[in-house]
């Protein structure tokens, strides 16, 4: 039996989820906790399997409650379950030594699944959560690959926007076509794109399309 508490401070959810586990043949929601201080007295008066942990209540919250309990014991395995998909949330819970998160719009069957993946060791991210994480995680590298342009390949960079090629970039900014292929796979490398069509777009997105050409060197 895979024994379960179930952290929640809204009682009717929390007994949904409750009724839910406890209709699976080998699961067992051996407590409950209406709060992260609870949450915390309990764990520490029984051990289980897996802790479901609601990280949006009063108090010091679901977040707060995780890290202090992994702070304790290492080897708890928590799974947030939380409306937030995407923002900070998903990520510090992940940080603080979580195990699992778990939309709350997931399904039951989706809930079950991460519980048996976190109780044999592995880690569970939702779909929709993963997505969110590995989107911000390439804007934010995109950002950062915007800064560490040079001037020149800012040049290239906007000449490509206009959708000119290689011969026209070398040409109009007197470069070698060689030295222009070079700064092009500096940019693709920099910014994670695969081709002119989407160095385009980021030059849109970041204003670098309509800027003023710059004509000094880097």
């Amino acid at each position: 039996m895979i024994s379960i508490l179930v952290v929640d401070d809204q009682r009717l959810v929390r007994r949904c989820i409750c009724a839910k586990l406890n209709a699976v043949a080998d699961f067992y929601v051996a407590g409950e906790a209406a709060s992260g201080e609870e949450a915390r007295e309990v764990a520490r008066l029984e051990n289980f399997d897996v802790i479901l942990m609601d990280l949006n209540m009063p108090g010091i919250g679901g977040l707060e409650a995780t890290r202090r309990l992994l702070a304790v014991s290492p080897g708890n395995r928590v799974i947030g379950l939380s409306m937030y998909v995407s923002g900070p949330y998903p990520k510090q819970f992940l940080r603080c030594g979580g195990a699992g998160y778990v939309s709350k719009n997931a399904d039951t069957e989706e809930l079950v699944g991460a519980i048996r993946k976190v109780h044999a060791g592995e880690s569970y991210i939702s779909l929709d959560v993963a997505q969110n994480i590995a989107s911000s995680d390439s804007n934010r590298n995109r950002r950062n690959g915007i800064e560490a342009l040079s001037r020149r390949e800012i040049q290239v960079l906007q000449q490509i926007s206009n959708g000119l090629t290689v011969d026209d970039i070398a040409s109009r900014l007197s470069l070698s076509r060689k030295t222009v292929a070079h700064h092009r796979r500096h940019l693709l490398n920099k910014l994670e794109v695969v081709n002119d069509v989407q160095l385009a777009m980021i030059a849109r997105t970041h204003g670098l399309a309509e800027a003023d050409a710059m004509t000094g060197h880097s």
